[in-house]
């Protein structure tokens, strides 16, 4: 059966400002103590003010007026506050004592506007207050009663924060705080949940990365783990439900509680520019310690986190984070010309190009239209080769063509994950242990899954760690210890390794594309006949290492050739290049280059360490910017800026001079 308070239906009022006020018995109470037949306006106010942590307990405490001495003034004035105009009895009643005509109105006026908490109350009942009220609070307290009525009043109408769905509409929040409601999803998504409710919003707030109660923490000294700990049992992130369809849609307490954050938002007198009277991180906190009774409040308090000291690092030191870069479902770039991207980025690897062209088209494709050909990860490669031979650059230029930016790539060296503990570095521990919530790779899917995931030199790694490569390559996801299942099935995975390097190397550089073909073909075939004597050595390290189920879920074995002086040149040609697009965008010199300087610095690093000549062509470019710099350091000093430089070979070293030099 329905129940209504003062006619307004109980579901219309904010859960939170029910329990605070016991359903409004509070106020019949603050009636009875002052002696009064009737419920008043200024009752009710001050069965408000006296909620800790409310809005109208804000306003009395930033006046400096305790409520109780608003009720001793109206008991001291020797009975009802009210004064004349039309204050006499309504038609309804609370906690046994009939109410005023004002309060029933202000309680229906606030019920018009579809939602009554705190603030929407307080913006109908302070224009009804008594005469004897406003006496009181402007005679005595010098209250600004017009300015606590612009304070309450929402001066734009509040965002819908949820859609028709139930799902929530991350365009309602200000751009730095769309990471809370997409960490809300990514985590009950994890945890098998169709629907998020007040703990995930709470857990989201703390597990957001540089978010608002992570700055809290640190600056009030508290340690931000052990938070992310609690929250994370808040969720019983420890019951898995099952997996299911269909949006994840916001319960009706969280429902409540974003509406109150989206009205806070509106009612900023004046809205920052960047965010509007969109919902802000500290509009969330301030929705959820709104309710005193509720279960975050009631949170902070158990772990003894003083809410006022909360509630003043919210509003006077943070700062809302820059808008993050937007989610890509991939980039125009059609697969044609993420090939040609690929082949210029990748002098000296043709046969890599051809391999890698398949992968492209199929993960460009399958991601334009939405298509899933499985739950493993887009893609999976293992790329073999010397050091300093193109693997980590392909990595980068996939993240580039696929997801639209070569910064698109997690990488992992894991030489850092030799050590048996240190799973817990890449998962994240169990809760209690130091490492809890704190797992690279999971944390990683869970703050963007939509990127290139590097492994440098996987076969550095533990057995435990390789162990859960293998469940993330065979599965496209992978549990956290805290609870959730993080997803890959839209990462492509990057393995890359020096194993059977030294194998490859002498003959690699002399064979050409066919025999390099067929000794990438050889690396997992069973029972091949004619391979060259690499390949049979390569094949034997590789098995030795790896385990078969491990090769098995690599979708393809990729070998890259040591450079040759030729592709070392080209490496150098594209090396300046990149060196005077960042001189010419950022200090505005135009540089140019010799064909011997190219030819000079691809011999030097040939000749210096072969095997790991790409990077030795790299230091030569680098080394070049120190004379351009000097060059620019003496022209100003001498009063004739230069414009232009020329990089030429001189008596065997390279020469920094001007261009007309």
């Amino acid at each position: 059966m329905e129940t209504d308070i003062l006619g307004v239906p109980e579901q219309v009022f904010d859960s939170g400002l029910l329990v605070a006020t016991r359903r409004f018995e509070t106020a019949s109470a603050v009636a009875r103590e002052l002696g009064a037949h009737t419920v008043e306006v200024a009752h009710t106010l001050i069965a408000l003010a006296r909620i800790d942590g409310g809005r109208a307990c804000g306003l009395f405490a930033r006046q400096g007026i305790p409520p109780d001495v608003l009720a001793a003034g109206l008991l001291g004035g020797g009975g009802p506050a009210a004064g004349a105009g039309g204050n006499g009895r309504g038609a309804g009643a609370l906690g046994g004592l009939p109410v005023t005509a004002d309060l029933w109105a202000g309680f229906a006026a606030a019920a018009d506007t579809g939602y009554v908490d705190e603030r929407a109350l307080l913006a109908e009942l302070l224009p009804r207050l008594e005469p004897g009220a406003v006496d009181l609070l402007v005679g005595y307290g010098r209250v600004d009663l017009d300015a606590w009525r612009a304070e309450v009043a929402a001066a734009r109408p509040a965002a819908e924060v949820c859609r028709a769905d139930g799902s929530i509409d991350e365009t309602a929040f200000a751009p730095g705080a769309r990471r809370v409601p997409a960490m809300m999803v990514a985590e009950a998504s994890g945890l098998g949940r169709r629907q998020c409710g007040i703990a995930m919003l709470l857990h989201a707030l703390a597990t957001t990365p540089g978010g608002l109660l992570e700055q809290a923490f640190l600056f009030l000294r508290r340690d931000v783990r052990a938070l992310r700990e609690q929250t994370i049992a808040l969720t019983g992130a420890r019951v898995r439900g099952p997996a299911g369809t269909g949006p994840i849609t916001a319960d009706e307490p969280l429902r409540q509680t974003l509406r109150r954050a989206a009205t806070f938002a509106a009612s900023r007198p004046d809205p920052d520019p960047d965010t509007g009277a969109r919902i802000t991180e500290r509009d969330l906190l301030a929705a959820l310690l709104d309710t005193p009774n509720g279960l975050a409040a009631g949170f902070f308090r158990d772990i003894g986190l003083d809410l006022d000291r909360l509630r003043r690092f919210a509003d006077t030191y943070y700062r809302e984070p820059a808008e993050p870069e937007p989610d890509r479902a991939g980039t125009p770039m059609s697969p044609e010309e993420a090939v040609r991207r690929l082949r210029a980025g990748l002098i000296g690897q043709e046969s890599v190009v051809e391999r890698l062209a398949f992968h492209v088209e199929l993960i460009k494709r399958s991601l334009t239209r939405g298509f899933r050909p499985d739950d493993r990860p887009r893609a999976a490669l293992l790329l073999c080769g010397p050091s300093g031979s193109g693997k980590t650059m392909t990595a980068r230029l996939l993240a580039e063509v696929v997801y639209g930016s070569e910064d698109d790539v997690l990488v992992f060296e894991m030489g850092q994950f030799s050590a048996r503990e240190s799973i817990n570095n890449f998962i994240g521990a169990p809760p209690g242990y130091v490492g809890f919530g704190e797992g690279k790779l999971t944390n990683g899917l869970r703050d963007n899954p939509r990127r290139v995931f590097l492994f440098d030199e996987v076969e550095k790694a533990d057995a435990r760690v390789l162990d859960a490569l293998l469940r993330l390559l065979d599965e496209g996801r992978i549990g956290d210890p805290a609870g959730p299942v993080r997803e890959a099935h839209d990462a492509v995975v990057i393995l890359t390794t020096n194993l059977g390097a030294t194998h490859s190397a002498a003959e690699a550089v002399e064979d050409d594309v066919d025999s390099v073909d067929n000794l990438i073909g050889s690396i997992l075939a069973e029972g091949s006949t004619g391979h060259t004597a690499a390949s049979a050595r390569l094949r034997r390290t590789m098995e030795g290492f790896f385990r078969p189920e491990f090769l098995n879920r690599v979708d393809e074995v990729i070998l890259y050739s040591p450079f040759g002086p030729t592709e070392l040149r080209g490496i150098a040609e594209n090396g300046l290049t990149r060196l005077a697009a960042r001189l010419r965008d950022q200090l505005g010199v135009a540089l140019t280059w010799t064909e011997e300087a190219a030819d000079h610095i691809a011999t030097v690093a040939w000749r210096g360490r072969p095997e790991e000549a790409a990077r030795g062509v790299n230091r030569c470019v680098t080394a070049v910017v120190p004379g351009v710099l000097r060059l620019l350091d003496e022209a100003d000093a001498a009063g004739r800026p230069i414009g232009a430089v020329r990089v030429r070979v001189v008596a065997g070293a390279l020469v920094v001079g001007g261009a007309d030099d």
